[in-house]
């Protein structure tokens, strides 16, 4: 399955995969030749016949966290093309033992190699025209990131269409995790499409107005109407990230 963005090497491909139904995206192949791996999770063969109808080499493999239904593919993608492996340093000690985990829910799967690049957020990913941003987003596991492109975001197990990442795994926190998906998602633009880990994607906006564990920690702005955090803000001056209209008192009388 692909779907629309402005930036036509950003325009990704979806393959769900593996006993737990885990989308693994395939960015590109880009003009200048690049491709992207985002959480190969299960099902190597199948990932690897789709990207062999297209491309002859992958740039790297990026993963948005450490669980097994999301790292599964990794060795054969790695063995298949060498391309590196990125992942957030945080979450090492799931990665680590992939093998275990798992077993614990009776699958067979190969420990992944040592990732190549350790993330960290504010990174900047560019391989070509494919050209990501890296967000920290802990909550669902410690070191969850999100990749944010021109108009679209791949989030993971951060925030799903109606729903919102388990917490209840190893480094995993409820409130961490509002946070994160309110201070560091739903800032992105209302129309800005998110690709989660499972199920079919959304936009920044359907989830701030109607997913139940979302809707109502937000306020649109009263002039663009994108939705803002004044919860999190507290009484902090601020301004809307998108149109810059000014909120001299946060959430105690602006909003």
């Amino acid at each position: 399955m692909t779907t629309a963005t402005s930036n036509p090497a950003l325009l990704p491909s979806r393959l769900t995969v593996g006993a737990f139904q885990s989308n693994c995206y395939i960015l590109g192949p880009a003009p200048c030749g690049n491709t992207v791996v985002i959480d190969p999770g299960a099902q190597a063969t199948r990932i690897i016949r789709a990207l062999e109808t297209t491309t002859d080499r992958i740039s790297a493999i990026l993963l948005t966290h450490a669980h097994v239904d999301h790292v599964g593919a990794v060795a054969a993608l790695k063995r298949r093309w060498d391309a590196p492996v990125y992942l957030h340093g945080a979450d090492l000690p799931v990665y680590e033992r992939t093998v275990e985990s798992g077993a614990l829910f009776g699958l067979s799967v190969e420990q992944p190699p040592k990732p190549d690049l350790e993330l960290c957020d504010g990174d900047r990913l560019v391989f070509g025209e494919i050209d990501l941003s890296v967000r920290h987003v802990p909550g669902h596991s410690p070191g969850h990131v999100v990749f944010v492109g021109d108009d679209q975001a791949f989030v993971g197990d951060t925030v799903f269409a109606g729903s919102i990442g388990r917490t209840d795994l190893w480094g995993g926190d409820f409130q961490t995790l509002i946070d994160g998906i309110v201070s560091r998602i739903l800032s992105l633009p209302p129309g800005f499409r998110l690709h989660p880990g499972h199920g079919g994607s959304t936009t920044v906006a359907r989830e701030a107005e109607t997913n139940p564990f979302l809707a109502g920690l937000t306020e649109p702005c009263r002039v663009c109407g994108a939705p803002q955090s004044p919860r999190i803000a507290g009484c902090k001056a601020g301004h809307c990230p998108h149109c810059s209209h000014p909120y001299p008192h946060g959430d105690c009388s602006d909003v």
